[in-house]
Parts: structure tokens; C-alpha cells; sequence
């Protein structure tokens, strides 16, 4: 356990701020008090490190739902995000046909964020440090998409309740002001999406990120808000990215 210690104080001292930090394990009841004092020095160093939960119970700061993505947005009081491997495990995949795909990636993103959390991927290297170029591909591509929707994801909120989502392939998040609702479609709809619990505001424009052009909508109280995708936008050439559309909108 002193040798646990020294290594953990020599990561947290000599190499800047550190933001998170997983201690990987569960050492049991027996050596429990040698690990709480490693905790407490660990935070002596770096104060502002959140902890993840596992082996260290309430001394954690966050949780992390392993290779399954919660049902809903009541998961506890904890920060949170999913971890899930690319390939068949968090170790080093082989074979390029197992990577689960950018589609996976990106769906698995909105429906966590949707619900509060986050997605770590997990991606492991070769026994030479490199990362499989599948796997490479496929991240790269995640990140083509969230330089057009990140807006949808990066500093967002969870709406109230069971408000996350609508039927299977419509996922919502809000912004911190709770000025602006996302709609991320994992799914294209045709040519035109009907919501039944978002209302846009009296007169307001509604975009796809990534396409300056306004979207025609209307609401009817027993339909609820239809959204008119306009013709050039069936092509799916014409989207401004792959995978999953966001359409930001201002909500009443």
C-alpha cells in the first residue's frame, strides 16, 4: 500500500493539474484504512480531482455504468458517464470488423448525454502502443460530427424527467440557460418531424446546426409541433453531417 501511495503521489505531483482520476480496483475491508489515507493525500495535492467511484464507495465524486447505457435520467445525485469498449473489450481489438462503428459512437453519445451522462470509448493500444486504424477511423469521424453538432453536446443539460426523448431515434438537450432545446435525430425522419412535447416559441426560427436556413414549423395543439424538412435536405449529400442531425430550436 506505501508503494501504491508513492506511485499515486509521484502522478499527481509531478505532472500539472489533473482533472479525473479512476483508481481501477477493489482492495476489500482488509486494507481499506491505508487506502482512505491515500485518498486524503491525494486530494492534499489535488484539490480540484474528481475520483471515480469504483473501490472507494462515497469517497468517489462520479460513477460510471459499464458497457450498458441507463434507462433513464433518474440515476442519483453522482456525476456520471458510460464506459464502453470499441472492439469486443477495453483491450487491444485485432480484428477490424469488430469495431462497433462511428453510427455506435455517435447514437451512444446523444442517448447518454440526453440522459445527463457522458461516454468515455474505450480503445486499447498493441502491445506497441498503437491504436488499431479501424479504430482510428472510426473516432475521427465521431469528431467530424461534433465539429458541426457539439453545440448539442458540449455544455448541455438533461431535460426534466422522461423529457429526454421521443420514440426511439429523437434525443433532447437543452443549454445551460435553458434558452435553447437540441433535437438530435439519430434517425432521418423524411420530410417532416412531428414533436409532441416541445412547443417552439411565438415567432422564433428554427436551424439545423451546421445550415444557417430556417426550418418552416407550426403547432397544433392536438398534432403538437410539426417541423417541415425542406426538399434538398432528402438528399442525404445536402446534410450538413452524417449519422445524426441537430436541430436547435428556442422553446417557450
Amino acid at each position: 500500500m506505501q508503494r501504491h501511495r508513492a506511485q499515486l503521489i509521484e502522478l499527481v505531483s509531478n505532472y500539472g493539474r489533473i482533472d479525473m482520476m479512476c483508481l481501477d480496483m477493489y482492495l476489500g475491508p482488509k486494507v481499506w484504512p491505508e487506502l482512505r489515507k491515500t485518498i486524503m493525500r491525494v486530494r492534499e495535492i489535488q484539490p480540484d480531482v474528481m475520483l471515480r467511484d469504483r473501490g472507494i464507495g462515497n469517497y468517489g465524486d462520479y460513477y460510471t455504468p459499464e458497457r450498458v447505457v441507463p434507462g433513464s435520467t433518474d440515476n442519483g445525485t453522482k456525476p456520471w458517464f458510460c464506459i464502453y469498449p470499441l472492439g469486443t473489450n477495453f483491450s487491444y481489438e485485432p480484428d477490424a470488423a469488430k469495431h462497433k462503428g462511428t453510427k455506435w459512437i455517435v447514437d451512444t453519445l446523444v442517448d447518454t448525454v440526453a440522459k445527463g451522462g457522458g461516454l468515455m470509448v474505450g480503445v486499447g493500444p498493441s502491445a506497441n502502443g498503437e491504436f488499431h486504424p479501424e479504430a482510428v477511423r472510426q473516432m475521427k469521424e465521431s469528431g467530424k460530427w461534433l465539429r458541426v453538432n457539439g453545440e448539442a453536446i458540449y455544455s448541455t443539460r438533461p431535460r426534466e424527467g422522461v423529457l429526454y426523448a421521443e420514440g426511439g431515434t429523437v434525443r433532447f438537450t437543452r443549454s445551460k440557460d435553458n434558452r435553447w432545446v437540441y433535437v438530435i435525430m439519430t434517425e432521418w425522419p423524411g420530410r417532416e418531424l412531428v414533436l409532441t412535447t416541445l412547443r417552439p416559441k411565438e415567432g422564433s426560427k428554427i436551424t439545423m446546426l451546421g445550415s444557417s436556413a430556417s426550418l418552416e414549423w407550426s403547432f397544433d395543439s392536438a398534432k403538437g409541433t410539426v417541423i417541415r424538412l425542406f426538399e434538398g435536405l432528402q438528399d442525404a449529400a445536402n446534410r450538413p453531417s452524417e449519422y445524426a442531425w441537430s436541430l436547435k430550436v428556442q422553446a417557450s
